[in-house]
């Protein structure tokens, strides 16, 4: 018992080492400079190392700008998002930067290095509490209060450029003074947008007992003027006499605006095979055709007239219809969604069209190198000089 007990004594001290260690490391960015900075191949970089990189980076003519969060971890790099756009778009747009993943008290480092420091206080409204005005030697640290970090990327992107237009040699660091992601406390603080900037829910959801779901914000059609005009449905019903067997229609009806969908089962996978507005046939491009375990989602869904003249257009639209085994199976959420994104993205074509480019340019130079020849005539210095007619 006591062995067993001194054992876990023993586990317990390492765990609280690990967590003291881990509480004081928080990432790094360093930008500014026109030389590329030096970064020691480490997953991890004490104080002093952090200390030689810096001092690698500046002389006694460099204006330094820390810009300091009150909690800052790695994770808030991957995990802070604008619906589909980084947090961090100004420091993503930098092209001289090092990243420092974990980084032992990188503040402490201006502070005991520097006797000109200057500390100034971020305020909400996006003010500072004094004014910065860079001077060569000097340190200002910048303190960031929240954890709205889309704002502070922005006040750190014009801060940073009025500074260098003032004073070019200039070290910009943004970095944090806690962690906020805590290794043993097994729980992700994560750092999200603001409520009114997070993706909203589709406006508009409705179930059809246990044979469709769809869910959208808007509905588009073009209106008298040749205008795209939102309208409202108000029910989505099934259509009993032309739903039979793999077939399934589903009416949309609204103030102003009577739509028909037309699905079809086959092979395992259902399709949209019919779009019918004020009795009005819409051309079905682009097939949509999914699996039937599987829900439907695309940002824009449009159809038009086979003239051209009229569309109609859903946005950010998510539907699955079902065909189910027995009547008493519940279907009331979406299977995993299908996206309407292409398999070719503009990325591969590039991608495609340099790796043509690279294959043309081999062939053509095996090609000359192959239809090089040796010569099959020598000059004799004791004989007759070699002459070569126009015919040859």
């Amino acid at each position: 018992m006591a062995s067993r007990g001194a054992l876990l004594a023993s586990l317990l001290l390492v765990a609280l080492a690990f967590s003291s260690i881990q509480a004081t490391d928080v990432p790094v960015f360093v930008w500014g400079k026109q030389s590329v900075t030096y970064v020691p191949a480490l997953a991890k970089y004490t104080n002093s190392e952090f200390s030689a990189l810096i001092d690698s980076q500046v002389s006694q003519g460099t204006f330094t700008v820390v810009f300091a969060e009150e909690k800052l971890s790695t994770e808030d790099f991957t995990q802070c998002r604008l619906k589909t756009q980084t947090c961090f778009r100004n420091l993503a747009k930098v092209e001289r930067k090092t990243y420092l993943p974990n980084v032992e008290e990188p503040l402490a480092v201006f502070e005991d290095a520097s006797s000109d420091i200057q500390s100034v206080q971020l305020s909400d409204d996006g003010t500072l509490s004094e004014r910065i005005v860079p001077k060569g030697g000097s340190v200002v640290i910048v303190n960031l209060s929240g954890d709205d970090f889309s704002s502070h990327d922005a006040i750190i992107g014009s801060l940073y450029n009025r500074l260098r237009a003032e004073f070019p040699d200039i070290l910009a660091i943004y970095t944090g003074k806690t962690p906020s992601f805590r290794y043993t406390s097994l729980v992700r603080h994560r750092r999200q947008a603001t409520p009114e900037e997070t993706d909203a829910p589709p406006a508009h959801t409705f179930t059809v007992g246990n044979v469709f779901i769809v869910a959208y914000d808007k509905f588009l059609a073009t209106g008298n003027e040749g205008a795209m005009t939102e309208f409202t449905f108000s029910s989505v019903a099934k259509n009993a006499e032309n739903s039979t067997g793999d077939n399934l229609q589903i009416d949309f009806s609204g103030t102003g605006a009577e739509l028909k969908m037309f699905f079809q089962l086959s092979g395992g996978s259902w399709t949209i095979v019919g779009i019918n507005y004020q009795n009005e046939e819409y051309y079905v491009r682009p097939t949509v055709s999914v699996n039937q375990i599987l829900s439907f989602h695309c940002n824009l869904l449009e159809y038009t007239t086979r003239d051209m003249k009229k569309n109609i257009a859903f946005e950010q639209i998510q539907l699955q219809p079902n065909w189910p085994a027995t009547e008493n199976e519940v279907f009331n959420r979406f299977g995993d969604a299908w996206y309407c994104v292409g398999f070719t993205t503009p990325g591969i074509l590039s991608g495609l069209f340099l790796v043509l480019i690279f294959i043309s340019i081999a062939a053509l130079g095996i090609t000359w190198m192959m239809d090089m020849r040796t010569m099959d005539r020598f000059d004799d210095p004791k004989g007759k000089t070699i002459t070569v007619s126009s015919t040859e």
